[in-house]
């Protein structure tokens, strides 16, 4: 036999058994049974502030939760603040928190993660801005000086 032959067998028993490793890996795959992880999922964040009082409303989303699986952390950034709220095992998917941020100066950005027990950490929610003044407030305080200037400019008439 020549060296080449010796080459060329050596080449013919390594193919032959990467091929049968390839089909062992192939035949025992359908035994394996395919997991996901079940990590929760920030759908919304809602401002629902009251006067200076920062609140926010969460809506997320967590499959199959159960007594022994469930979103046990929410995590709120205000500003690179971070806060942890404790929560007890939710019963529907997907469920709302409503959380109190405590008292709000200036218009802070505020975004919220949620902790599965079993699967870990969502991604960050995507950023809104809780103002210490919301929204509904400085339009009816507009609304009010607006009618104020009018009685005024009626009494001079």
């Amino acid at each position: 036999m020549s060296r080449f032959d010796g080459k060329l067998v050596s080449r013919r028993v390594f193919l032959r058994s990467a091929s049968l490793a390839a089909i062992s890996a192939v035949a025992l795959s359908s035994f394996i049974e395919r997991t996901e992880a079940n990590v929760p999922t920030v759908l919304q964040i809602e401002n629902i502030s009251q006067d200076s009082m920062g609140r926010v409303r969460l809506q997320v989303s967590h499959a199959n939760p159960t007594s022994s699986h469930y979103v046990d952390l929410v995590e709120v950034d205000v500003n690179g603040q971070v806060t942890q709220f404790n929560q007890q095992p939710q019963s529907s998917d997907p469920f709302t928190l409503v959380l109190d941020l405590g008292q709000v100066q200036g218009t802070p950005n505020v975004k919220a993660r949620a902790h599965c027990n079993l699967h870990g950490w969502s991604d960050w929610s995507n950023q809104i801005p809780v103002p210490e003044f919301p929204a509904t407030a400085i339009a009816v305080f507009m609304a009010l000086a607006a009618s104020l200037f009018m009685i005024r400019k009626a009494k001079k008439n």
